[in-house]
């Protein structure tokens, strides 16, 4: 098959399963296993340096590594976090590395840290995220490159982590534990959730293709023709958390982020939820995934994408659009004023 029909193939799954698709890696690049499978390596063995040194190692003169601040702007993280509810609801049961804005580092006990995660990152953005967007615009009929020179370059305004799980066991009465009808009798380790991306890219560490998602699971919406889509995706009775068909180093998980449904006016591609839980089919502190971000330039405009599939309501307005910078903020905002109603 030829390339760009992988990525065709890979769009037409992100509309047909409402937000989600599985890209097979390996017809794309012959060193890609290599860059994957040099990622992973490097991380479990700085994360097992970290157990056999202690936390306190991480930071300071002479530190392995830098430790990232919980009380800064996750979005400019670049370090490591340790899993904590004091690194938000979000982590409090993964310990990971964070890269943001085409920042790295390197690790003390590990030469080959830094240029390892150069390598999976340059992978995972320039190829599998760029063959995305790519095969996006083709769907779109958009100009060639339209989301670099529009919203881009997207190489040093993307975010990109690799976190692995931290589990003892999980407190049924914090805070962070959803509502039961969101646990589905599961235990909830990363909450539902959508990306503030246009896309993102998930690896999670496993040999070639393996069954199962590893505890991550999609909401998929049960909506009759009668039911406004939008109404229908908020109501979980209205539809089923269901696990992703397969992970592995061989296959990347392609998820629509908030970003792109916003710009096509949710009318072609849609975010869609998720999160993880312990599914008891393997050891969870075992899990370790790495994720991309696409993120577009702080300044860029969140303009409606001008497609003829997305239907631009009323007349043209003269006032600009919001940057992804105000527009970030005010999303993060509105989400936390919904998180402090529901603890009340």
């Amino acid at each position: 098959m030829i390339v760009h029909q992988i990525f065709d193939k890979c769009v037409l799954d992100l509309e047909i399963n409402g937000g989600y698709a599985l890209l097979p890696l390996s017809e794309l690049q012959s060193s890609s296993n290599n860059a994957i499978s040099n990622a992973f390596d490097s991380a479990r063995c700085a994360f097992d340096d970290i157990e056999c040194v202690g936390d306190d190692d991480c930071s300071g003169d002479g530190a392995l590594m830098p430790l990232i601040d919980p009380s800064t702007d996750s979005g400019g993280w670049t370090g490591y976090h340790k899993a904590s509810h004091l690194n938000g609801r979000y982590n409090q049961h993964r310990q990971g590395f964070v890269f943001s804005n085409g920042e790295f580092f390197n690790l003390h006990s590990n030469v080959d840290f830094e240029s390892d995660m150069k390598q999976f990152f340059h992978f995972s953005h320039d190829v599998v995220a760029s063959g995305v967007l790519r095969a996006i615009e083709r769907r779109l009929e958009l100009p060639d490159c339209y989301f670099d020179n529009e919203l881009g370059p997207t190489d040093n305004s993307s975010q990109w982590h690799l976190k692995q799980y931290q589990v003892d066991e999980l407190d049924e009465h914090s805070n962070d534990t959803p509502p039961l009808s969101q646990q589905l009798d599961q235990k909830v380790l990363l909450p539902m959730h959508t990306d503030p991306s246009l896309i993102s890219v998930v690896i999670i560490d496993s040999p070639g293709v393996t069954k199962g998602g590893k505890g991550l699971e999609v909401f998929q919406a049960n909506c009759s023709e009668d039911t406004v889509p939008n109404d229908c995706k908020t109501k979980h009775s209205r539809g089923s958390w269901e696990a992703i068909p397969h992970h592995g180093r061989d296959v990347a998980i392609i998820f629509v982020g908030s970003v792109l449904s916003y710009l096509t006016k949710g009318q072609v591609f849609s975010a869609i939820k998720h999160r993880v839980v312990d599914d008891c089919t393997d050891d969870i502190n075992e899990r370790l995934a790495a994720t991309l971000f696409v993120r577009p330039q702080p300044g860029a405009y969140m303009k409606t994408l001008p497609s003829k599939y997305i239907e631009h309501e009323g007349a043209s307005s003269t006032k600009l659009p919001p940057t992804f910078r105000v527009w970030n903020a005010r999303v993060a905002k509105n989400y936390m004023k919904k998180k402090k109603k529901q603890k009340g």
